[in-house]
């Protein structure tokens, strides 16, 4: 080899050594942000309208929301709209029961466009039974209920051939008593399909505001977070098998959170479902399943909350209508 050549190729490796550089050192300082973003925010205050943050189907709650980067699912225009791409329309209505009599409904509908998808929904939750006093008593002066609606429209795009880009604009609505609050916030996710066929997603949630409440305006839940799926472990045969994970932290409140998910699929039809979360120093567990028979699924997921919150379910029926 020539000394000319050898030059040459030392060239060469030195300008895959300063690229390798560049992005570990990228990669380095969004970690550093990302485990500090605790630090930063720590402290900030509370934040309300903590429906914002409830599954808004049975799947997502079976498994954490750890797939609604990739769900195709209409009810990710809630979750991540990254996740709201697919190749066919679906309609989707859940109904969820909670603790203290709280309960909610979804209803979405998605339609797919050239590269990407559109979706638009509703999301909306009732806490009945809250009793008003003016003083200690027995007998409280009235019962009251308190609305939150989330009213979204959203759109995920294809940039790339491996990297997909979404986006919702949501409405938001608050009701106690005889006041209401009203706002808006916005939703961005990007997906990057990764080698090792590997899905990897960042998501900004709830950036946004609200209109004061008593005189007083409810803080967003302004959430980070970074998801990692593997999907289709089995590629062949009547069993397949996806994993997930996503970290995140709630900006407003410095809390962060860590949940999994996993589901196996049986010939397509039948889906078993579980995951875990720990958010600040709450674990929370869930189990469910689906069914799917030709354009219809009905998925359905039990929640086990810390003790002395019950067991929430959710249930789901999508539909997929066309041929």
């Amino acid at each position: 080899m020539s000394i000319r050549e050898l030059s040459s190729n030392m060239n060469r490796i030195l300008k895959i050594f300063r690229r390798v550089c560049i992005i570990r050192g990228q990669f380095l300082i969004f970690i550093f942000i990302f485990l500090c973003s605790d630090i930063i925010y720590a402290d900030v205050g509370n934040s309300g309208m903590a429906f914002l943050k409830i599954p808004s189907s049975a799947r997502s709650a079976a498994t954490m929301t750890v797939f609604s980067q990739m769900s195709g699912a209409p009810s990710s225009l809630f979750e991540n709209p990254v996740g709201i791409k697919t190749d066919h329309p679906y309609f989707t209505f859940s109904h969820n029961v909670w603790f203290a009599d709280v309960s909610g409904e979804v209803i979405a509908l998605s339609l797919p466009s050239k590269r990407g998808a559109f979706a638009c929904g509703l999301n909306f939750v009732r806490i009945p039974g809250i009793e008003v006093r003016d003083k200690p008593s027995n007998d409280p002066l009235n019962t009251i209920e308190a609305q939150y609606l989330t009213a979204a429209v959203g759109y995920s795009h294809s940039i790339f051939n491996k990297l997909e880009l979404g986006g919702a604009i949501k409405y938001l609505y608050e009701s106690l008593y005889t006041k209401c609050g009203r706002g808006a916030a916005l939703d961005v996710g990007v997906q990057w399909n990764a080698p090792s066929s590997l899905d990897i997603s960042l998501l900004i949630q709830n950036l946004g505001f609200m209109s004061a409440l008593y005189e007083e305006k409810t803080t967003l839940p302004l959430i980070f977070q970074i998801g990692i799926v593997r999907p289709e472990i089995f590629v062949e045969g009547p069993l397949n098998a996806s994993v997930g994970l996503n970290l995140g932290s709630n900006l407003t409140t410095g809390e962060s959170k860590a949940q999994v998910g996993a589901e196996i699929g049986i010939k397509k039809i039948l889906f078993i479902r579980g995951g875990f979360e720990h958010i600040g120093s709450i674990n929370r567990s869930s189990l469910g399943f689906g069914l799917k028979v030709k354009r219809f699924q009905l998925d359905y997921a039990l929640l086990f909350m810390p003790e002395g919150l019950g067991y929430p379910y959710l249930i789901t029926l999508t539909y997929r209508p066309g041929k």
